[in-house]
């Protein structure tokens, strides 16, 4: 009988971003956009927005992946 042990993880694969746009937020946790931003607005994840220019209205909205987890696990702790 021949045993075969999975290989261990890369780094990449089991290392989170520090910040995540909802895309990859997404991928990562199987949150949607609605909820990252709602979630964000409720102050129970930290996000920020990154722009080009001082007062430029567009931007990039990048959300804390640790903020993210923290909430996932306080949820889970919850139910």
């Amino acid at each position: 009988m021949k045993t075969t042990s999975l290989a261990p993880q890369s780094a990449a694969v089991t290392a989170l971003p520090e910040f995540a746009d909802h895309h990859t937020a997404r991928k990562l946790f199987g949150l949607s956009r609605s909820y990252l931003y709602l979630l964000a607005s409720e102050g129970k994840i930290r996000s920020m927005s990154i722009r080009s220019k001082p007062g430029a209205t567009k931007g990039r909205r990048l959300f804390c992946c640790a903020s993210i987890r923290e909430f996932i696990q306080a949820s889970a702790q919850n139910d």
